[in-house]
């Protein structure tokens, strides 16, 4: 829905969508560099082609685009996520992908999003850094996200729910805050929004888009708790979940070590992969409140730690080493996820807005065009130009959309039922 006066207008609002989200494409780093690269006779040519438009004389600045999408709403492009995962999940492409054959692996994790040395807005988290004396020697600004990855075959990894983790009712004063009659225990100090409770408001947002979806969630060591495994267990959710000592649940962490050297015994096995010695083990039928839970570990001998997960799947001999592997799934989302969209070509940390609205729709329009550009990366190598890295690719979809002008029998080639393959 356009929310500028159409009399004011110039740009159909799909025009300003469609720019933004190809610019991630072509990993285009700034708006100011979004209005250069755009300003192309062909670039416009092909807009217009892709949009089924007349012909455009132009296409929008990065001051219109930015103006628009301060007042957009980004529930809005939440429910165009919410189609692409649909149109992925129905096909038979990635069966192959889900847990014990039937639930949709989704990845949970955090990550900043950009930080500021002043405050930025009243939804600002803050932290307060202090020297040995106790003294606030700086404190930190920053917007953090909240993301539901859904994994598809192996290294493919798409957003399918967003919550901003936020301060609701505004932040106090910097001069407040490093103020030392801040941590009088006396003052009522404000709570801040945190990662678990954004994890609540997920959960919530994800059953409501995805009521029937057999999900699987795995995340990391803050997870582990009453409350996760009440809200799994109340949607018809499984879970693998990272463990460590240091967690939620400690004394389910002693009793796991309390037996540990026992099924050792009969419960554990080695494999060799390559160079690689993987010694796994299992461990069943703890009781932790209303819930039955088991266990997994395994040992990497390329790792320093070992890792363990506890899960509500049934575990034996047969699946711990698939259990493990789904569970080790959970970097994915930090390697092909948050690490892609920072460090190679999608900016994700850059600022492409001021305004708090506008970064939001910054963040899911570049969800949006990540998940494009996995399937134009991923496809049959008869389709594509051969031994190009991810950078060489991208430059080379942006060189091709500038010097060739698409026509609609393009675009109809496009449409056309077709088998694709994909190979990692």
């Amino acid at each position: 829905e356009d929310p500028r006066y159409k009399s004011y207008t110039k740009f159909d609002i799909s025009v300003l969508l469609i720019e933004r989200i190809m610019a991630a494409v072509f990993s285009i780093g700034s708006m100011r560099s979004l209005t250069s690269e755009f300003n192309d006779e062909n670039m416009i040519k092909n807009i217009a082609t892709i949009l089924r438009r007349e012909e455009l004389d132009e296409l929008p600045c990065h001051d219109t685009i930015n103006n628009c999408f301060k007042k957009l709403k980004p529930s809005e492009l939440e429910e165009i996520i919410r189609a692409m995962i649909i149109a992925l999940t129905r096909r038979n492409t990635f069966n192959n992908s889900r847990v014990r054959g039937k639930y949709w692996q989704i990845l949970i994790d955090g990550t900043i999003l950009c930080g500021f040395h002043h405050k930025h807005c009243e939804k600002c988290l803050f932290r307060r850094r202090k020297n040995k004396k106790g003294e606030v020697t700086s404190i930190e600004f920053y917007h953090y996200v909240l993301e539901a990855k859904l994994v598809l075959h192996e290294n493919l990894v798409f957003s399918v729910c967003t919550e901003f983790v936020e301060n609701e009712n505004g932040i106090p004063d910097e001069e407040e805050l490093y103020s030392p009659d801040y941590d009088e225990p006396s003052k009522e100090r404000m709570k801040q929004d945190c990662e678990i409770k954004a994890f609540y408001r997920l959960s919530a947002k994800l059953k409501l888009a995805f009521p029937r979806l057999p999900i699987c969630i795995t995340a990391d060591g803050l997870y582990p708790c009453k409350q996760v495994f009440e809200i799994c267990r109340n949607n018809g959710w499984r879970f693998i979940l990272r463990f460590f000592k240091e967690g939620c649940v400690p004394t389910l962490y002693d009793a796991y070590i309390g037996e540990r050297d026992s099924i050792l015994k009969d419960q554990s096995f080695r494999e060799m992969v390559n160079e690689t010695t993987l010694d796994f083990c299992y461990a069943t039928g703890f009781k932790y409140d209303k819930f039955i839970l088991n266990f997994v570990e395994c040992k990497d001998s390329d790792v320093e730690y070992a890792f363990l997960f506890v899960t509500d799947f049934s575990v034996d001999r047969n699946n711990c080493k698939s259990t493990v592997e789904h569970g080790r799934r959970r970097w994915r989302i930090e390697n092909e996820g948050f690490k892609i969209q920072k460090q190679h070509g999608y900016y994700l940390k850059h600022v492409f807005c001021e305004n708090y609205n506008a970064m939001k729709i910054h963040y899911y329009l570049i969800q949006i065009a990540h998940a494009i550009s996995q399937l134009l990366e991923h496809i049959s190598e008869a389709t594509r130009i051969p031994n190009l890295t991810k950078k060489q690719f991208h430059k080379a979809l942006i060189d091709a959309f500038r010097n060739f002008v698409l026509t609609l029998d393009d675009l109809l080639l496009v449409e056309e039922p077709k088998r694709i393959r994909l190979t990692l």
